[in-house]
């Protein structure tokens, strides 16, 4: 691996992503291990989008590109989404040059993209970070144009046009601490839907709740909701009957690494950072896949960590509530019913967990700023 202090001259790196957590994290995870070692990092995304206040927050430079989704049905459609692509790839290469960045780092999605293709015409280098077993549109597109890919399956280097290494998904810094023992006392669950919430998990978990309470006296359940669903959430617990004090609700929540700590179980969605923040934390996760997405990634990432001994795997609430709630319902019985089944689950997560992935990503980025260099 690379030294960890620059070999030389520090450089600018340019960071790329948003519109979800599941965007914005892994590259802070990279901005922090390349700030760590000396280099100068900044940061592009949408004006409106959760990187806009994440970023920032972060103590990163923030600069707005403009973005949209670039695909689109019917001709006109099409004809727009490219005239939005070229003016954003043209607003993207101004910004690369203009900071002197010498790689570009993209975490995928349209909001990337004009970065990542703005480093082609500014005749940078740029490094995509493939966080999913199975590619995304942006990215399987993107990597014509990039030096290299980042991934975190084997698997994804298939449907990937640039060479890729396994690098594992970087994750936050908070979480490479020896996870916490799981807790003592009555069970406590954690509700993830992403950093947007995921409103049909909102609806059904109450009511899988309500089927547990009696048989686990002093059940409680911690859920992020997502900002625009918390009201809703809110009324589907009311509705469902849970007793009061069960649950604690969150519209988004900043101490993630704490609320993994203080739980005995997470249940959620399969996006890529979500599992790989879990294994990083040890603790087992019930898994409800989205399978509404075009690359069905969430699936396969779900699959990959139950096949691991870490997790089970249970029906996409939006595709069929009714099979969400009965199974869910049956495997928490089960699961919460044997506390040995947790910890093997917790001690198999961790030993899933890559936690040197954003090391191992700033590595390559070094190498792709210093070629050439004696």
């Amino acid at each position: 691996m690379v030294e960890t202090t620059p070999p030389f001259a520090p450089f600018h790196v340019l960071l790329a992503g948003g519109g979800s957590g599941g965007h914005v994290f892994p590259a802070l995870a990279v901005a922090e291990e390349l700030i760590a070692r000396g280099y100068e990092v900044s940061y592009a995304g949408a004006a409106s989008g959760l990187e806009a206040r994440l970023v920032p927050a972060r103590g990163v430079r923030f600069h707005a590109l403009p973005a949209k989704p670039f695909v689109s049905r019917g001709v006109v459609g099409k004809a727009g989404a490219l005239l939005t692509l070229l003016r954003a790839s043209a607003a993207g290469r101004t910004l690369v040059s203009k900071l002197g960045a010498r790689v570009v780092v993209g975490t995928g999605g349209y909001v990337s993209a004009p970065a990542v293709l703005g480093s082609r015409l500014a005749g940078r280098p740029s490094l995509l970070i493939e966080p999913n077993a199975q590619p995304g549109s942006a990215n399987r597109q993107l990597s014509r144009f990039a030096a290299g890919a980042a991934v975190a399956f084997a698997a994804a280097a298939d449907g990937l046009s640039c060479p890729a290494r396994l690098t594992g998904v970087p994750i936050r810094k908070e979480f490479a601490a020896e996870p916490a023992p799981l807790p003592a006392g009555p069970p406590r669950l954690l509700l993830l839907g992403g950093s947007q919430g995921a409103l049909s998990l909102n609806r059904s978990f109450p009511a899988v709740v309500a089927r547990l309470v009696g048989r686990f006296p002093g059940l409680t359940v911690l859920h992020q909701t997502g900002e625009k669903h918390l009201e809703a959430a809110r009324t589907a617990w009311l509705a469902a009957g849970v007793p009061a004090g069960t649950v604690e609700l969150v519209s988004f929540l900043d101490d993630v690494v704490g609320a993994m700590a203080g739980c005995h179980l997470v249940l959620g969605r399969a996006g890529a950072i979500t599992v790989a923040e879990i294994a990083a934390a040890g603790r087992g996760a019930v898994l409800a896949p989205l399978s509404a997405l075009a690359e069905n990634h969430q699936k396969a990432n779900a699959e990959a960590f139950a096949a691991a001994g870490a997790a089970r795997v249970v029906p996409d609430p939006a595709a069929d509530p009714v099979a969400f709630e009965n199974e869910t319902a049956a495997v928490l019985s089960e699961l919460l019913a044997h506390p040995a089944t947790l910890a093997r689950m917790a001690t198999a997560a961790r030993a899933a967990a890559r936690l040197d992935a954003a090391a191992r990503i700033a590595d390559w980025v070094v190498e792709l700023g210093t070629e050439g260099e004696t």
